[in-house]
């Protein structure tokens, strides 16, 4: 959800970006970096289901009360966004990095950098990486930025605030480096790494975020469960049938409610034999009670 779930205090162990939002007032990391009105758009949208701000939007001031310094989170390495979804095509402002008051010393800086070329879902088993598509990453209207092609590239660091905190919102902006203007439709991959200056702190694992840029949701999931099984090496349970990490008896009953379905559309055919039926059943039973993605 927002961000990168690593070591350097993005979303995993320090505890980043959950249903709590927001810990400063303003913001601000520091006097240099504000949040304006006319580059974040941070107060525009609601984070994505990586847990981040409310589902009203609003940046509740009680984490505190909710978390206590114990900040378990499910390790993640793969996000999803959705662009044009401010009314700006080839635009989004998700996901969101958020750190706890206390995560990092006073004077850390966190930068991002790109480990890969952009990549554009194939339909079927990767990205394609001979495009014409660009990403610009930045920082505010006047901010840092640095932009993604077809190869790796260095990126910018942002301040923690002195409390050691840090949240804030990235711009990804897609567009078509040859003809100019928009980008053509798809699902498209990016790969950054996270690290620390004036801290020692070891870099982030790679992280990546796939964005749907007017494709179907139906391609959207498709590149995500392809992303987390072949390059970040996540566990994907085909059992997990509403989709809430891990496999229990709401699965089971998801699966009892389609049992006899025949055709492409059973929902409990986890196996893909054409229809739900004994194997699906003893497919879940041998997932069953484990967490997955």
């Amino acid at each position: 959800d927002d961000g990168d779930h690593d070591d350097d205090g993005d979303h995993d162990d320090d505890g980043d970006h959950d249903d709590d939002g927001d810990h400063d007032d303003d913001g601000d990391h520091d006097d240099d970096h504000d949040h304006d009105d006319d580059g974040d758009h941070d107060d525009d949208h609601d984070h994505d289901d990586d847990g981040d701000h409310d589902d009203d939007g609003d940046h509740d001031d009680d984490h505190d009360d909710d978390h206590d310094g114990d900040h378990d989170q499910e390790e993640m390495r793969v996000f999803a966004a959705e662009m044009g979804e401010l009314g700006i095509p080839g635009f989004t402002s998700d996901p969101g990095w958020e750190a706890y008051p206390g995560t990092f010393e006073s004077g850390t800086w966190l930068g991002w950098n790109a480990m890969h070329g952009l990549g554009r879902w194939n339909g079927t088993d990767g990205f394609d990486e001979s495009i014409d598509e660009i990403l610009t990453i930045s920082y505010g209207s006047a901010g840092p930025s640095f932009t993604v092609g077809d190869a790796p590239v260095n990126g910018f660091e942002l301040a923690c605030a002195v409390d050691g905190s840090f949240h804030l919102h990235l711009n990804f902006l897609l567009s078509n480096d040859t003809a100019g203007g928009s980008a053509a439709a798809g699902i498209y991959l990016l790969e950054l790494e996270m690290y620390a200056v004036g801290q020692d702190i070891a870099s982030s694992e790679p992280f990546w975020i796939v964005f749907n840029n007017g494709a179907s949701e139906e391609a959207h999931e498709a590149a995500i469960e392809w992303v987390e099984e072949n390059l970040a090496e996540e566990e994907h349970c085909d059992a997990d049938l509403d989709g809430d990490h891990d496999v229990d008896v709401e699965d089971l009953l998801a699966l009892l409610e389609d049992w006899g379905c025949m055709g492409d559309s059973c929902a409990g055919d986890i196996n893909d034999s054409g229809m739900t039926d004994v194997e699906d059943l003893l497919d879940l039973i041998g997932d069953f009670g484990g967490d997955c993605h």
